[in-house]
């Protein structure tokens, strides 16, 4: 099933590889879990990939055991937090839905030393995100850090990006039928490195994939184009609303496997359908900083 999204004004959207292209590219950048710990050629064309590309897929990064645990905790989670009253607090996590923000701010929740179930409204409605999801449930957190190959994704992106590179956040990104996604946009120019474990297929449209502008990362005079534009009509700095020159590419994976995304380029995730759900672990690196490592980006 394919969505046709309803096109904003001020806006030129890419055209999306589909069909036979979308595999090509998609192949072009995917590599198996195996090949990269070993840490020979393919470990090497991954770090090339990554670092011309700005996104590459690892198959098999998480287990059958793993993907069905991730998908279990994502579905009880919303299930429970659904359930909860307005402004009730839950045994292992504080719950920000509705009104009721108990924790408010992206730095406030990547600091916070207790797991947050966080239900965003407006922009991205239907999504919950849960910061710090390895600490919800101790029989869980080896699960989800052996999920997340932190030293192989590591050593992949510094040397693709040249950076030292930390943890600042761990989540779990759960969509029940979010139709109302950003559009095309970057999370700044510094490097940002992201992961995302999916814990189901995501084989169409419809039910909402990582979308990406190969290369956008690279491509200096795009992003000062669109900043001008931006600019001129008082937009968010970081948003790419002249794309309709460029391809996205719509990432398909299997439940299981991991896309490795260079944030400082164009992304976006695709609008779902109503009935459809996703679930995705989700890892973010960024520049080792002297102090305060967690900038607010909201």
């Amino acid at each position: 099933m394919s969505l046709v999204a309803e096109v904003p004004p001020m806006y030129e959207p890419p055209r999306l590889h589909s069909g036979l292209r979308r595999t090509l590219e998609t192949r072009a950048i995917t590599f198996s879990l195996e090949a990269l710990q070993r840490r020979r050629a393919r470990f090497h064309l991954a770090v090339l990939s990554l670092a011309r590309t700005g996104i590459i897929v690892v198959r098999g990064a998480a287990s059958e055991q793993a993907v069905a645990a991730l998908a279990t905790m994502a579905k009880t989670t919303w299930d429970e937090a659904m359930a909860a009253p307005a402004g009730a607090s839950m045994a292992n996590a504080i719950l920000n839905r509705g009104e009721e923000r108990f924790v408010k701010g992206y730095k406030a929740l990547v600091e916070s030393k207790q797991p947050v179930i966080n239900f965003r409204h407006g922009q991205d409605d239907g999504m919950m995100d849960i910061f710090h999801p390895e600490e919800m449930i101790a029989e869980q957190r080896d699960v989800i850090l052996s999920s997340l190959h932190e030293s192989l994704v590591k050593d992949i992106a510094e040397r693709a990006f040249g950076k030292s590179l930390e943890v600042t956040c761990r989540n779990l990104y759960v969509n029940h039928g979010v139709q109302d996604t950003r559009f095309y946009h970057c999370d700044g120019e510094r490097v940002k490195v992201k992961t995302f474990v999916y814990a189901c297929d995501v084989d169409c449209l419809a039910i909402g994939p990582y979308c990406y502008v190969k290369s956008s990362h690279r491509k200096k005079a795009l992003r000062q184009r669109n900043q001008a534009f931006n600019a001129k009509h008082d937009l968010n700095k970081h948003e790419y609303r002249l794309m309709g020159d460029q391809a996205g590419l719509p990432v398909f994976c299997r439940a299981g496997d991991m896309v490795i995304s260079a944030q400082h380029g164009a992304h976006r995730g695709y609008p779902q359908a109503p009935s459809a759900t996703r679930a995705v672990l989700v890892n973010v690196f960024e520049p080792i900083r002297s102090g305060s490592k967690i900038q607010d980006t909201e």
